[in-house]
């Protein structure tokens, strides 16, 4: 099967830098001091889309999980170099700044971290695109995503109750982590909500070779945007029948065997619940 439709893949790991990941990531502050903002957001390929001002210009920014830093698209970079690498196993050299201010309606993140690059490739499918939200701003809110409906609400408030289930959580340069059973065996993935598969498995892995050998998987030529812009992949597409994640069921689970190093979930994964992302305890809550 050949489908040469685009498909956003855009998380963003970082190879080299001057210090730790997490010190940068932390740098920053938001204002107000108490703040509960709603508003709504837009999906590209399940992908969310989130409208933002980024020192007082209006841009639609890509909110990505896996990003260990926030990316500003720039026709040409600024600042420091440093390297940038993606799931696609590709590097760049990008530019790095501190944002002075990054406007989500009502709430300000102040000094936050990002790189600077060109992308184009994500420019093109996306209307006014000026980058991707990363960790140095998710981290520094709560996050309640009604996926169904379409809806974010970014607080420092608790949200949640006792409907919600809170699912294991661990963290590695601020990146989050979980661990998901297919067939009575547990795997540790990456929850990825820039990619734009619900599951994603590396090709020549164990687990992708015992699929590949109970399910039907088809060829499926993409051309996808990682780190370096467009490229032309062949990966294999199929449907997991069951999926769990801590005691919470997923069914017919859309899962491409693919390049890269880890194991993902992606928004998609989520597309019938509730996500709290709750960084004042470092814990993500589903409602399904």
């Amino acid at each position: 099967m050949k489908n040469l439709k685009r498909l956003l893949l855009i998380s963003l790991f970082f190879i080299s830098l001057s210090c730790s990941v997490t010190k940068h990531q932390k740098k920053g502050t938001v204002l107000p001091e108490k703040f509960n903002y709603e508003t709504e957001f837009t999906t590209i390929q399940t992908v969310m889309i989130i409208p933002s001002k980024i020192n007082g210009i209006s841009k639609n920014f890509i909110f990505d999980t896996g990003a260990q830093f926030s990316a500003i698209h720039r026709d040409s970079t600024i600042g420091s170099l440093i390297n940038v690498g993606g799931v696609s196993e590709r590097s760049i050299k990008a530019g790095s700044e501190i944002v002075e201010s990054f406007k989500i309606g009502s709430v300000e993140f102040l000094g936050t971290i990002a790189v600077n690059f060109d992308m184009t490739g994500l420019k093109e499918q996306i209307p006014n695109f000026g980058g991707i939200i990363g960790q140095p701003i998710i981290e520094k809110a709560n996050w309640l995503i009604d996926y169904p409906n379409k809806k974010l609400c970014i607080t420092n408030k608790k949200l949640t109750d006792n409907t919600f289930k809170k699912i294991k959580l661990k963290s590695k340069d601020g990146t989050p982590y979980t661990n998901i059973s297919i067939s009575g065996t547990e795997y540790n993935v990456v929850i990825d909500f820039g990619s734009g598969f619900e599951l994603t498995i590396p090709s020549g892995s164990k687990l992708a070779e015992k699929l590949l050998n109970e399910y039907d998987f088809e060829d499926d030529e993409q051309e996808i945007y990682s780190i370096g812009g467009l490229q032309m992949i062949t990966q294999k597409v199929g449907v997991v029948p069951l999926v769990k994640l801590g005691d919470m069921e997923f069914e017919n689970v859309s899962t491409k065997i693919s390049v890269q190093d880890e194991l993902s979930i992606g928004i998609g994964f989520f597309k019938n619940c509730i996500i709290y992302i709750d960084n004042q305890e470092n814990s993500y809550k589903i409602k399904q």
